[in-house]
């Protein structure tokens, strides 16, 4: 997630709402890698927040550019162009954001939210109903994993089976495999890459309050709709 020390500490800057000091240790982050999105993004963010539309703009501009296939660069850009009133071009990223990844159930809603908005009903309902459907579906695929993951922490080479055996690290992985065989095939597993963040994940770093990021959860808890 950081690319170096300077990038993680200016984050934690941002996450505390010191968002001038923050732009800085990004911007001397940026002198150490000066080609990686994250740090534009972040500052990006940090801008946004300081309703500093130019330089905001400028960065999530450069991040998109430097990784323009990452439908979370389209999604971000979006939010911050709705934040500053230009609704219509929002609308025209967060649609290619889903042309991208048509699995992404956070841009589905706020693409929904946004044609709500401009009144364009019966394509917004499409978006909150795909939105709903990902957002069930993922949900039983991170509980299946918690599961994954809660067996495998509790299977050791020193634990013995119900008949006295020794469990070995073989044996547990084996044990393992079958679940993950079993997740796939109750058609809820998906690839998984270690290099992509998801959108709940990326969006986390956007609220930078408890109350806003508290907000946000119940927003999810819902379904992604305002209730």
């Amino acid at each position: 997630m950081f690319v170096n020390k300077t990038h993680k500490k200016g984050h934690e800057l941002l996450l505390n709402g010191k968002y001038t000091e923050a732009i800085a240790l990004f911007t001397d982050a940026l002198e150490l890698d000066p080609n990686h999105p994250d740090i534009y993004s972040d500052r990006g963010v940090a801008y946004l927040h300081l309703k500093n539309e130019q330089n905001c703009m400028e960065d999530l501009d450069t991040a998109l550019t430097l990784q323009p296939e990452y439908s979370f660069r389209f999604a971000s850009r979006a939010y911050a162009k709705d934040f500053f009133g230009n609704t219509e071009a929002a609308i025209e990223d967060y649609e290619k954001a889903v042309a991208l990844d048509p699995e992404d159930a956070v841009a589905h809603n706020n693409l929904g939210l946004l044609l709500e908005k401009l009144g364009f009903q019966k394509q917004a309902q499409e978006n909150f109903k795909r939105a709903d459907a990902l957002s069930k579906q993922e949900k039983k695929l991170f509980d299946l994993l918690a599961k994954i993951e809660d067996y495998e922490l509790e299977s050791s080479p020193e634990i013995t089976n119900a008949e006295g055996m020794e469990v070995t690290n073989s044996m547990a992985m084996d044990s393992s495999i079958e679940i993950q065989e079993k997740v796939a095939g109750e058609e809820v597993a998906q690839e998984v890459s270690a290099q992509k963040r998801s959108s709940f994940q990326e969006f986390r770093r956007i609220f930078t309050s408890k109350l806003q990021f508290s907000e946000f959860l119940r927003f999810v808890k819902n379904g992604f709709r305002i209730k």
